[in-house]
């Protein structure tokens, strides 16, 4: 019993060093000074700190503060030996709260923004077709069963408060997962699911792949002005009545005026039905056959990049039951998910050798 808690401890020391690894204390520490979160010194639970804190917490969700806290004091002399960084004392619940308070969101989303620019894109298996970089936009939005009961009460002992839902929104590199832009907001009806900035990464002799939502004409056209190819799901209802011909490969191409603007040239699209076995009619700028195979597209579409199979990698990862999230506010709802991304993304890192 006792050799099965010091290997426990043991990895979990290893994973705490694994994302000091691939978010270095220096890149921690440029995150907070762009945000201008540097100056807000804290003798206990400094800014860098409280960053590898939110890691921490999110890798291990069904610790408490202190136990979080704990792992965060025994690791550091570890992990950054010689560094300035360390955790003395075990603080309180309501220490780290306040503490997380002051953080807030913006050094999260900077650190995955700076995370992201690093995360050059290269070979691999799966992140190619025919010369085409696949890409995948792809999302969430949470639920009900995400958040805590209202009546339950917080980490601070202040009585849970209801949530609202957010849609997470992420652009990421088939084959190899790494993450290459993201955006959290809340899920307003009518809202963009996604906004033009997140495609920003995007240009020239990029394959975008999407479902559902994310496949809409808006971000379609958006996408098209940068130079990107894509192969999106569309629904029936959404095509003309008349295609304008039928290719060889049994695809049809069609002609579709940009959302909003009737008058507008007409773009030419290429429509491919469902396979043998089923699945969505694939929409694509891909227009000749002999270049693009309807059934390698198919095959693509069915295999990419996929944040719910993203979700469950990184479950497997944390080895715990599936747990609501410990804040309340919507901003420290955001910082969670922002944490959550940064561990996943340490984790695609790790596993394509792509460190800072």
């Amino acid at each position: 019993m006792m050799n099965e808690i010091a290997e426990e401890r043991l990895s979990d020391r290893l994973a705490i060093g694994m994302l000091a690894l691939v978010y270095p204390p220096e890149m921690i520490e440029r995150a907070i000074r762009r945000c201008g979160r540097l100056g807000m010194r804290n003798r206990l639970l400094p800014p860098q700190i409280m960053v590898y804190f939110v890691l921490i917490m999110c890798l291990f969700p069904n610790e408490s503060y202190e136990a979080v806290a704990r792992l965060l004091a025994e690791s550091l002399p570890l992990t950054i030996p010689g560094q300035a960084l360390k955790l003395g004392t075990v603080p309180s619940t309501a220490a780290v709260s306040r503490a997380r308070m002051r953080l807030g969101v913006e050094p999260m989303k900077a650190l995955f923004a700076d995370a992201a620019r690093l995360s050059a894109p290269g070979g691999g298996h799966g992140t190619r077709y025919r010369g085409w970089r696949l890409r995948t936009l792809d999302g969430r939005v949470t639920n009900a069963s995400d958040f805590p009961d209202p009546a339950a009460v917080a980490d601070d002992g202040q009585p849970g408060a209801a949530s609202s839902a957010l849609r997470v929104s992420v652009l990421a590199e088939d084959g190899t997962g790494l993450l290459l832009g993201a955006e959290i907001h809340p899920a307003a009806p009518g809202r963009p699911v996604a906004t033009a900035q997140l495609l920003d990464r995007l240009g020239l002799g990029d394959l975008l792949l999407a479902d559902g939502e994310y496949a809409c004409p808006r971000l379609w056209h958006t996408a098209v002005a940068k130079g990107v190819d894509l192969l999106w799901s569309v629904p029936d209802d959404s095509l003309p009545a008349q295609p304008v011909s039928r290719l060889p490969d049994g695809s049809w191409l069609y002609r579709l005026p940009p959302p909003g603007d009737p008058a507008a040239p007409a773009a030419r699209v290429r429509v491919i039905g469902a396979g043998p076995g089923g699945g969505p009619r694939l929409a694509t700028t891909l227009l000749d056959p002999a270049v693009a195979p309807a059934a390698e597209l198919r095959g693509l579409h069915a295999d990419r990049w996929s944040f719910v199979r993203a979700a469950g990698q990184l479950q497997a990862l944390r080895r715990s039951p599936k747990k609501a999230f410990r804040s309340r506010s919507p901003e420290m709802i955001e910082q969670e998910l922002w944490g959550y991304l940064l561990l996943y993304g340490a984790m695609r890192k790790l596993s394509n050798n792509r460190f800072p």
